[in-house]
């Protein structure tokens, strides 16, 4: 029933190689959850119910609640889909089925001290529909991909706009794709870099772990595309991860530089690179807020040919623990709770700089 990301990596491998190879996406492998298990005593798990041909999973990290006072002698968990999508997946679209494994799974949770789990739930595969009825699922924003079998080097599908900055960034640049870790290094550095300029939440600077493990799943399962400026400098790397048919757009970093299309080319690259390895759609992501007119999202859908709906699930298994454990991390972090309370998982903050005032 229940599979650790560490431990179990051979069994959970060939579980999700059940699945239809669409939904065998990289979200849902092991060694991609445990890339994203950053928070302290963080671990990455697969729940599953199987029976006979039908299988249902449910990967997530399990957090341990930090131990803001003593509940008997217990520990107490909450539980979180890892960065980027995922939920819960099935191979078949049985509603008695899919029912029976939400109950076993909800079961679980009760036996095991979850109190609170937040989902990502997966917006190409719409995965909601493999939870049920008792958790709060929410509209987050509108995500965009791009059909790979539409992608051609006469820079199709793409508007005379889009494809007038492709032709002068191609012409103005040198791209390439790249798995080697010398560029990768140069990734780390151009990322940071733009991380501080953007004085960005502390959680966005991974840390060496991370990116240690990032770099083994690109060498598995993904590639990056770089662009260089005619001297030979780099000045924008891309990570795109692959699952058996989707490629995802997982992190870049560029140099504040002035020609336009640059972004436009490094995605464009990473589309034809991803065709030629048989990958059916190259999904952008959205932008960072829910807004139409958010820049970050004008410009990944002026690369798309589809658009999806982007859930997130709450769901709060002991409302009067929850709310204990929320009221004694606004006692001793009030700072905090000015900015993050409106979080699930807000007492999950990294609270390294407070804990040094305090």
């Amino acid at each position: 029933m229940i599979l650790s990301a560490t431990k179990n990596r051979e069994q959970w491998i060939d579980i999700i190689s059940k699945f239809p190879k669409k939904l065998q996406d990289i979200y849902f492998h092991p060694d991609y959850v445990s890339l994203n298990c950053n928070k302290y005593n963080s671990e990455g798990f697969l729940f599953y119910n199987i029976d006979e041909d039908k299988i249902w999973i449910n990967p997530f990290i399990k957090i341990k609640i930090p131990s803001f006072f003593e509940v008997n002698d217990k520990s107490f968990y909450d539980l979180e889909t890892a960065y980027g999508y995922g939920g819960p997946i099935s191979n078949v679209l049985d509603p008695s089925f899919i029912s029976l494994s939400n109950k076993i799974f909800m079961e679980w949770t009760n036996n095991n001290n979850i109190v609170s789990e937040f989902v990502r739930f997966h917006p190409l595969f719409d995965t909601k529909i493999y939870t049920d009825s008792n958790i709060e699922i929410l509209d987050d924003r509108v995500t965009c991909s791009l059909e790979l079998n539409k992608v051609n080097q006469e820079y199709s599908p793409f508007k005379s706009k889009i494809k007038n900055m492709l032709k002068r960034a191609k012409k103005e640049t040198k791209f390439y794709i790249s798995k080697e870790r010398k560029h990768f290094s140069q990734f780390k550095k151009l990322y940071l870099n733009l991380m501080l300029d953007k004085n960005a939440e502390k959680e966005t600077f991974f840390s060496k772990s991370y990116f240690a493990k990032l770099f083994e799943l690109i060498l598995k399962n993904g590639f990056m595309s770089i662009i260089e400026d005619l001297q030979g400098n780099i000045i924008a790397i891309g990570v795109f991860l692959n699952g058996k048919e989707s490629c995802h757009y997982h992190l870049s970093a560029s140099k504040n530089y002035r020609l336009p299309g640059i972004n436009n080319l490094l995605i464009y690259n990473a589309a034809i690179y991803a065709k030629k390895k048989n990958l059916n759609i190259l999904h952008l992501g959205g932008g960072n807020l829910n807004n139409p007119k958010d820049n970050l999202f004008k410009f990944k859908n002026s690369m798309s040919t589809q658009n999806h709906i982007y859930n997130i699930g709450k769901r709060i298994n002991n409302p009067a623990l929850y709310k204990k454990f929320k009221n004694a991390w606004k006692k001793k972090y009030p700072i905090l709770y000015e900015k993050y309370s409106k979080r699930l998982l807000c007492y999950h903050i990294n609270t390294e700089i407070v804990d040094t005032c305090i």
